[in-house]
């Protein structure tokens, strides 16, 4: 009877019970899972996710303390990794890369009583503002990238992260790669090892810098203080209404990190592509730093997930079928909204890579397994894109990224300074580079994008792929704002399945309340004779 009921009255399957998990980590990557958590809870699915930082995270889940999965911008090993940050997990695990995004240089910055909203920076002015090297708002290095700007004699506020971030272990990996004369100084005044980078920004005894915790923090400091500067993901500042610097990129340009540029650097990007390594899908960036498209932007990344591939302490099967449903969801339909939140989506050819690396984790139910596998089937045939990822076009290369082939050139592109990437004076590259360098894999249908690189979103079913007007698309939510966030709940009992009960409750009511009042009826008849 409970089965027809739940049957007639039509409820989606993910209400049926998942366990409710948590995770913690990356705040970078922090408002792109705010937005797939939000996204899973109109599902019925309670996710939640601590954006304390990466060190934290990886610390955390690596111990099994309260962390069911990890989201983190470097390995727990490798030349990468954060030579203090020492704690790995002694059980087996997974990483999948899960967003790519932007490195952003939010500040704030008063000309003429204005809010002064086109500040350029060259890579170089970047690394002497976070080094301590420039400190005044009018150095001749800032000068040079603003010809005409009447820029103040202030000092300049650098704000950076207090706690470990992954953010600024890739950070300060590109001052060492790039420009390591100027981090050999910082490391020298601050305390840090100049042969490797670090996740804790080196910032003693540099006298206009101010740490503060989180992106959340970094975000809200910069916001309300005069001629201060920070780095973070694109979309803190989106979210803060306040203006990132154009950064000059190889080809002389200057760019901002929306979902093109991003896809764009990207490209070049290098995958580990050993199966073997437990760095299976992790980034080299250092042929991305000095990429010569000039639609790029050179400070792009790829932000990862650790995800457990065992039963281990509190992680079991139930929660491995939460997570795995998370996971094929954020992977596939949850792309669909990171461009308009300041991200990009990830290329199809590192989604496949990603969803079976989704199907090492311990307890993925049959739903979420075919969803997976009908997309590798899918893409692999050039038949269609059920995972509904805005990447791809149905016939494409697994290694074609559309947003590349939409990529915009920047307004100053010339044929003559341009043309060797595709660009005839108008419109978009003729000639498409393809996704980024990795495992083979595919991409999925884009959505109508104009040059300023927000997406006109289309309602698509999650399942089929198809998009249209007849479509339904899942996770009803609306976007949520960009602003750092912890979701947390309250029992693990959320607004849906309360829904799903009452639903019920009247469905009975309807069915054996008037058989029950009829009897009542006319037994009392009886009684009365």
């Amino acid at each position: 009877m409970a089965t027809l009921l739940l049957a007639g009255i039509g409820l989606p399957a993910s209400a049926a019970g998942y366990l409710r998990i948590s995770g913690e980590g990356s705040s970078w990557a922090g408002n792109a899972v705010a937005q797939w958590v939000s996204d899973a809870g109109a599902q019925g699915v309670t996710v939640d996710y601590a954006p304390n930082g990466s060190s934290t995270g990886r610390t955390d889940f690596a111990k099994e303390i309260n962390a069911d999965f990890a989201v983190t911008e470097i390995p727990f090993t490798g030349d990468t990794a954060d030579p203090q940050d020492t704690t790995v997990p002694q059980f087996p695990y997974v990483m999948l890369p899960i967003v790519a995004g932007g490195t952003s240089f939010m500040y704030n910055l008063n000309l003429g009583g204005k809010r002064f909203t086109d500040l350029k920076l060259s890579q170089a002015a970047i690394a002497g503002i976070f080094t301590g090297e420039i400190t005044q708002w009018d150095d001749k290095a800032i000068a040079a990238d603003n010809p005409g700007v009447a820029l103040p004699s202030q000092r300049i506020t650098v704000v950076v992260r207090s706690e470990g971030s992954g953010a600024t272990a890739q950070f300060t990996l590109w001052l060492l790669r790039q420009y390591p004369d100027l981090y050999r100084k910082l490391c020298a005044k601050a305390g840090c090892d100049p042969a490797h980078a670090t996740s804790y920004y080196p910032h003693q005894n540099l006298p206009n810098f101010v740490a503060q915790n989180g992106s959340n923090g970094v975000t809200a400091y910069t916001a309300a203080n005069q001629f201060a500067i920070n780095y973070d993901e694109y979309s803190y500042a989106l979210g803060a209404d306040f203006p990132v610097a154009k950064v000059k990129n190889a080809a002389g340009f200057y760019t901002v990190p929306d979902q093109y540029a991003v896809a764009v650097a990207l490209h070049v990007a290098k995958i580990n592509t050993d199966k073997g390594n437990p760095n299976y899908l992790s980034q080299d960036l250092s042929d991305v730093y000095q990429y010569g498209d000039p639609r790029t932007y050179p400070l792009s990344m790829y932000t990862y997930q650790v995800a457990p591939s065992v039963v281990h302490g509190g992680f079991n099967t139930q929660k491995g079928a939460t997570l795995g449903f998370f996971d094929q969801y954020s992977l596939c339909e949850g792309q669909r909204k990171m461009g308009n939140l300041g991200y990009s989506p990830l290329p199809m050819n590192l989604v496949l890579a990603a969803l079976d690396q989704v199907k090492q984790i311990p307890g993925v139910d049959a739903a979420t397994m075919a969803k997976i596998n009908a997309t590798g089937q899918a893409v692999g045939s050039g038949s269609g894109n059920p995972c509904n990822n805005p990447t791809f076009k149905p016939g494409d290369s697994p290694d074609k990224n559309q947003l590349l082939i939409e990529a915009p050139f920047p307004t100053d592109c010339t044929p003559e300074r341009c043309a060797t990437w595709g660009f005839t004076g108008a419109g978009p590259a003729a000639q498409a580079k393809t996704g980024a360098k990795g495992p083979t894999g595919a991409s999925a249908a884009n959505t109508a994008a104009g040059a300023n690189g927000s997406a006109q979103q289309q309602a698509c079913d999650p399942d089929t792929g198809g998009c249209g007007d007849g479509a339904t698309a899942s996770g009803t939510s609306a976007n949520v704002k960009a602003v750092p966030m912890t979701l947390t709940g309250n029992d693990g009992w959320a607004g849906p399945q309360t829904l799903m009960v009452v639903v019920i409750l009247l469905v009975l009511l309807l069915l054996i309340g008037p058989p029950v009042v009829s009897h009542v009826v006319s037994r009392s008849g009886r009684d009365g004779r």
